[in-house]
């Protein structure tokens, strides 16, 4: 599980200039979803529904801290996706952030036989070095912090936190286990703040970068509501305004190579293990992430950006070497599918439906859509078409057809009623 990565990755093409070698070569063993999206852009109520095959609509959960499922009474003994392997005979390790944190309740402890790392992310640069891009002060304040800083590291990747918890996953993989495992490993970076070692930076040159498709105009066309995210004084538009735009993508290129690498160390310990041909892997950002597009940098959206990511299905004998499959699929089917994909009983309390028929024939029928939820927010995102609801009834809809950047709300367009009647079944 990577934090925060969007679709930025070689084999999806979202950005030219990202390089991502292990990522790329993981999708040339199994099935590569180009249309994957998360249930919800934010990290708590996205990866809570991963682990529990619940949407956030189900568990309410919306937000980040002070939110946990097993705080209601309605899930307080709901049997998560590791613990169902459990009960199935695995044993079930975790590292890194998996959940929404690596330690205390928000880890789940319950979850696991065992937490082999506790620690994510890499170490905060000196403090002479944070912060380095004189923005006219309107960054000294903590919410502005966390979106301006994107420091190199003078540190080797060995004495970073997430190539630890990479390292002892692949410390797991070479040992001799008597049990079936799950083993989990959580990287943390591209998770803001954007500091990856400097070799990971040299790989992105400056003068290099390019920004990704904009358009200044893009939200005249969009409801208040979506307006709110690129408005004036927001991150974003204070990060363009004094020049900084470049060095934002490039410190989360460099960060997203940085995860890559941590990835290749769990890849080529199972590549040199006894496991290599009977262990299903599954790799996925637990949402996606705008760096300018739509004038925002950040998720907490519900526009492609901020919804897409990558997800990679892994299956010996079940999956088809360096195969696409362009059906719209959710984070939420991971638990279904893992289940069906190991052999264990079905479950008729989920939410998500089972992706194992793809896995196996990527061009199966599939007429699904994914549907995200921010708060009261929500979005439809059919194979062709994306379709946002505010909660105040406003309305955006793209053909991704004829407009992959979305730059044409089509909503209040007549042509298109019955499409949006179509896709407005889906909504929660």
């Amino acid at each position: 599980a990577v934090d925060d990565l969007n679709d930025w990755v070689g084999v999806l093409g979202g950005h030219p200039q990202a390089k991502t070698p292990n990522i790329d070569r993981l999708a040339r063993q199994g099935v590569l979803f180009e249309q994957a999206y998360c249930e919800a852009p934010l990290c708590n109520p996205s990866r809570t529904a991963i682990m529990t095959g619940l949407r956030s609509t189900t568990t309410k959960i919306h937000g980040n801290a002070g939110s946990w499922f097993r705080d209601n009474p309605d899930f307080a003994d709901w049997v998560t996706l590791p613990q169902y392997f459990r009960k199935h005979g695995y044993m079930a390790w975790t590292g890194g952030k998996v959940f929404h944190h690596p330690s205390g309740k928000y880890s789940d402890p319950i979850s696991w036989d065992h937490q082999y790392s506790l620690v994510m992310g890499t170490p905060f640069p000196p403090d002479e070095k944070r912060f380095p891009h004189g923005l006219d002060g309107e960054f000294n304040n903590a919410y502005y912090d966390d979106w301006a800083d994107w420091v190199p590291l003078d540190v080797p990747d060995e004495e970073t936190n997430d190539y630890i918890t990479a390292k002892r996953a692949a410390d797991f993989l070479q040992k001799d286990h008597d049990k079936p495992f799950f083993l989990a490993c959580g990287i943390f970076r591209p998770h803001m703040r954007w500091y990856a070692p400097q070799k990971y930076f040299d790989m992105h040159p400056l003068e290099d970068i390019q920004i990704p498709p904009y358009l200044e105009s893009d939200l005249d066309d969009v409801p208040p509501m979506g307006q709110r995210r690129g408005a004036p004084g927001t991150p974003f538009n204070i990060i363009k305004k004094n020049g900084e735009w470049k060095k934002a993508i490039q410190g989360y290129l460099a960060a997203s190579s940085y995860a890559d690498a941590c990835i290749g160390v769990v890849l080529d310990s199972l590549e040199k293990s006894k496991y290599m041909e009977n262990t299903v892997v599954v790799l996925l950002g637990d949402h996606g992430y705008h760096l300018g597009e739509k004038n925002h940098i950040s998720k907490v959206a519900l526009w492609e950006e901020a919804t897409q990511t990558p997800l990679i299905i892994r299956a010996p004998g079940i999956s088809t070497h360096n195969t696409r499959s362009k059906r719209t699929v959710s984070l939420l089917d991971i638990y279904p599918t893992l289940i069906e994909l190991c052999g264990l009983p079905e479950r008729d309390d989920l939410d998500g439906r089972s992706l194992a028929p793809l896995v196996k024939n990527p061009e199966e029928n599939w007429p699904y859509p994914a549907v995200i939820t921010q708060g009261g927010h929500h979005a439809v995102r059919s194979e062709r078409y994306h379709y946002i609801r505010y909660s105040d009834g406003g309305e955006e809809l793209y053909d991704d057809t004829v407009d992959p950047n979305g730059w044409k709300n089509l909503a209040m367009d007549p042509k298109y009623a019955d499409t949006i009647e179509d896709l407005k079944k889906w909504l929660p």
